[in-house]
């Protein structure tokens, strides 16, 4: 029987091969990943056949993999598999902010739809940002942002029934708020007020976004207003924050 002390030299020797290998897993991957090798939105082989390949075991590939994830070079989609990270999106926060702008600006194809709506009593916070009297109803729509069929965002819009009864029919007609305003009279519109929170996800949000529960999002509060200085919607979006990178104009 070995010592105690001839024990943990063996345990200490086991710790620190492990230790190598998962470093020199992660160095390999790192490599492909910064000199192009493998490129961005690029699906990798699975864990399982990481592990063939590089003649170690599962364990010491996730624990490469999650800390490549921590680096932010991969994201891990459970259901889904292994990519490589994409560059983070510039999306510009300013006076006059548009999904539509952003997107077209960074070149991607997007999407937003809607998933739910319903008209509901104003809650405390709505009131106060819609400036609307206690007991007045919004139209509430739950939607969400799409890049290049990944989700980026989910959201929670409200709008005054008094004055928008019917938009979100309108926006899943056409998703363009700047559109479906028109058919409410108003021809322009412009943010009143920003708020940025870095958080946690949600359980449904790790869920929705396809993000890990240890990865932040970004939470946005926002107020529209139109020409007359008049609120038009309050809303409050979540982004995966590390897809997104807050540009303020």
């Amino acid at each position: 029987m070995a010592s105690t002390r001839e024990t943990g030299d063996i345990h200490s020797g086991e710790g620190q091969e492990r230790g190598r290998l998962w470093r020199s897993v992660a160095s390999a991957l790192r490599e492909d990943i910064r000199g192009g090798k493998l490129v961005a939105g690029m699906q990798l082989m699975t864990e399982l056949d990481m592990a063939r390949h590089f003649d170690v075991s599962r364990f010491t590939v996730r624990r490469a993999l999650a800390e490549l994830e921590k680096e932010g070079l991969i994201r891990i989609e459970h259901g889904r598999g292994l990519f490589v990270a994409e560059d983070a999106i510039a999306y510009a926060l300013g006076e006059r902010t548009r999904w539509t702008e952003n997107m077209s600006r960074a070149s991607l194809e997007s999407q937003r739809r809607i998933l739910a709506s319903s008209i509901e009593e104003a809650d405390v916070a709505t009131l106060r940002n819609l400036e609307l009297p206690r007991g007045a109803e919004v139209v509430v729509i739950d939607s969400m942002g799409e890049v290049s069929g990944r989700p980026l965002s989910m959201a929670r819009s409200y709008f005054p029934v008094e004055r928008f009864r019917g938009i979100d029919e309108l926006l899943r007609q056409n998703p363009s708020r700047t559109v479906a305003y028109r058919s409410f009279g108003i021809n322009d519109y412009k943010r009143k007020s920003t708020r940025i929170i870095a958080r946690l996800p949600s359980a449904r949000e790790a869920l929705t976004l396809k993000l890990p529960k240890t990865r932040p999002v970004i939470e946005i509060h926002k107020v529209d207003v139109d020409t007359e200085g008049r609120p038009i919607s309050f809303g409050i979006s979540c982004f995966s924050g590390d897809r997104v990178q807050l540009v303020i104009e």
